[in-house]
């Protein structure tokens, strides 16, 4: 385990994770708000709209994996999320941003940074907490 982390590091990893999930918690947070219009839709197939729909569930179950992650990783000595359940956690999220990355790839690669950065951001917290993984 890890000694006790500075203020200065612990202000710099709730930095990086705000700029890492902030603006891909803005759009699944707008899919939620808009998807009775996006399900309602009458030029989507049934397929895509199952698909908005799961990954929305996949990007909330995923997202409640990296607060548990970066939880884990600012205080490492508190109780936190048993290993097994993080790991049920963290991939729902990291299915959807890859399957949103995919998606917006080909839409605009300008797009891609926001679907790609906390897929980084959890693999960097992952490589961090490898040992807790591994109990």
């Amino acid at each position: 385990m890890q000694s006790s982390m500075s203020k200065v590091r612990r202000f710099l990893y709730i930095v990086e994770f705000v700029l890492a999930f902030g603006p891909s918690f803005i759009v699944l947070v707008l899919a939620l708000i808009f998807s009775p219009a996006l399900l309602l839709g009458l030029d989507q197939d049934i397929l895509s709209k199952r698909l908005i729909f799961v990954l929305i569930i996949l990007g909330f179950g995923g997202f409640w994996g990296a607060i548990s992650l970066i939880g884990l990783t600012l205080f490492p000595f508190q109780e936190n999320t048993k290993p097994t359940r993080l790991k049920l956690y963290i991939m729902p999220g990291v299915i959807a941003s890859t399957m949103a990355s995919f998606y917006a790839g080909t839409m605009s690669l300008y797009l891609l940074p926001v679907f790609i950065a906390p897929l980084l951001m959890t693999l960097q917290l992952v490589i961090k907490q490898r040992y807790y993984f591994s109990t």
